[in-house]
């Protein structure tokens, strides 16, 4: 009994001794190979790097639930809006989002090696990535605060105006608001993975953020709704946000940066001398490599099969190995 506990605990840490060796051709082939490979690999640790994350958000939360009860005291939202007890809470939510930047930086950080299949120490890459991102980090948190407050706080504004005045021109100003908005959520896409993977300004950051956002306009469309896609469900069922508690945010950062990881291949890993394309993927070397081996193999098994015949067969000089018969 001692014994097979020990098998099980060596099967464990160093894996079973009966499988085959690991080879290139085991490699994924494509981005979604990968994609479900690592998914599979690291789901439990995405759950605990979603444990780490989370804490950071906690101060949100509990704030929400304490604004939630205050809510509950008034017929409705827009009298809770107009009591100013609404901006209170932007200015609180602000400053709770703003704190949680350096630790979305390292989450960023775990999650894109995980999706090019590149090992993590959880824990202590988690803290190494937190202090060495924790300034752009805090700052692009900071910022993103500060839009959410403008952006909610605008509607408002716009919407009460529009109702006064009857003017189609701040109904205008409200959609061109909910388009920046929009513009805004998928250059995060972009940003986060892009500050924790290159050494770059944070307006050089944001000004790449956009030019991919808006160039690969459908796929940042598509993705961002798929980031949003618990918050939309939880808009109609609140049971839902529980989703974020348990692995919400860990599995949106790692579909996240699965999809930044090809971009950045496309348009900035291929023009940088020296820089990786296609991580965890097999790389077209060994495919072509392997079809040379291929073709080696399968011409030397026929020149056998050949001169292992009698040398009297007619023709024999006139055969075209590639072809295996009689260019005759």
């Amino acid at each position: 009994r001692i014994e097979s506990k020990m098998g099980l605990f060596s099967n464990m840490i160093m894996g079973k001794g009966n499988r085959p060796d690991y080879t290139p051709d085991m490699m994924p082939k494509n981005r979604w190979e990968l994609f479900f490979e690592m998914l599979r690999l690291n789901f439990l640790n995405l759950l605990k790097l979603n444990l780490m994350y989370f804490v950071f958000w906690i101060p949100f939360w509990i704030w929400t639930w304490l604004n939630l009860e205050m809510l509950m005291q008034y017929d409705s939202m827009e009298a809770f809006v107009q009591s100013g007890y609404f901006s209170i809470y932007l200015i609180g939510a602000c400053l709770c989002v703003a704190i949680t930047g350096p630790a979305k930086a390292a989450m960023k950080y775990i999650t894109r090696n995980y999706a090019r299949d590149e090992h993590v120490w959880l824990w202590s890459d988690f803290w190494s990535a937190f202090k060495t991102n924790w300034k752009q980090g805090l700052a692009m948190s900071a910022l993103t605060g500060v839009f959410m407050f403008l952006f909610f706080y605008g509607l408002i504004f716009y919407n009460n105006m529009a109702g006064a005045t009857g003017s189609t021109m701040y109904l205008f100003l409200q959609v061109l608001l909910v388009v920046m908005g929009a513009i805004f959520m998928m250059m995060n896409l972009y940003a986060w993975p892009m500050m924790v993977t290159y050494d770059l300004k944070l307006s050089q950051i944001y000004r790449n953020s956009l030019v991919l956002a808006l160039g690969r306009l459908p796929l940042s469309v598509g993705f961002g709704l798929l980031t949003m896609l618990p918050l939309i469900v939880a808009g109609f069922w609140m049971p839902a946000l529980i989703w974020y508690f348990i692995i919400g945010y860990a599995l949106a950062s790692f579909v996240n940066c699965s999809y930044t990881n090809s971009a950045f291949d496309k348009y900035f890993n291929s023009r940088i001398e020296g820089a990786q394309v296609g991580q965890g993927m097999r790389k077209p070397e060994e495919d072509e490599f392997d079809d040379d081996e291929e073709e080696a193999e399968r011409k030397a098994s026929w020149a056998s099969r050949v001169t292992g015949r009698s040398r009297k067969m007619e023709g024999y000089d006139d055969l075209d190995p590639d072809r295996g018969e009689d260019k005759k």
